[in-house]
């Protein structure tokens, strides 16, 4: 519980300098990582912003598409689709990298290579074939985006975990602590005069 004193080995005025340096290092981490957290959720609204119109790009894609595929299905067959799709569905190739984000490692990914089709198709087919690309631009851009803000949110929950620990346990178990430490050196004190007064008195009384 936060309520709760640390645990000290030997309850001295040197282990409370030490706590107040302490506090000190701790209040500074707790506001670093405060706007560490700050600066997170924004690049993570940033992102999730891109992915959503990313998202919304492509399912308008596809619905292009599989207007397209429908009637050539209905006037070719399926057979015949995929005879014309199996030239091009090899080849395809990408360029994956990593890039820094805020300390978070966030993928790059590019289209390198999209083999064309060198047959000439008829026009529902040639459509979708035309489409293909930007297909796989958006997709990989998404994907992209989709993996940005998960690694996003696993440092945003660490950092917003470490911040909570930081404000609501240990910054409150130091202050209690040196609270604690304080009261008990100034009775220490006291008593420590009451006892010179004491000994002064019964050394005055004696001479």
């Amino acid at each position: 519980m936060s309520s709760e004193i640390l645990r000290l080995p030997r309850p001295t005025k040197i282990e409370l300098i030490r706590l107040r340096r302490r506090l000190t290092i701790a209040r500074r981490l707790h506001r670093i990582l405060r706007d560490r957290l700050t600066f997170l959720l924004q690049e993570f609204y940033v992102v999730l912003k891109k992915a959503y119109d990313t998202r919304s790009k492509l399912n308008k894609l596809l619905n292009e598409i599989y207007y397209y595929y429908y009637i050539a299905l209905s006037l070719h067959g399926l057979e015949y689709l995929d005879v014309t799709s199996l030239a091009t569905a090899k080849g395809i190739s990408i360029i994956a990298g990593v890039r820094n984000v805020m300390g978070v490692p966030a993928p790059m990914i590019e289209l390198a290579m999209v083999p064309e089709s060198s047959s000439i198709l008829p026009i529902e087919v040639s459509t979708i074939q035309n489409k293909r690309r930007e297909v796989l631009e958006t997709i990989t851009r998404l994907a992209e985006y989709e993996k940005e803000l998960l690694n996003l949110g696993k440092e945003i929950a660490r950092v917003r975990r470490i911040v909570t620990m930081l404000e609501k346990v240990l910054i409150p178990r130091i202050l209690k602590t040196i609270m604690y430490l304080t009261m008990k050196f100034d009775e220490m004190e006291r008593e420590e005069k009451v006892r010179s007064l004491k000994i002064k008195t019964l050394l005055l009384q004696k001479s």
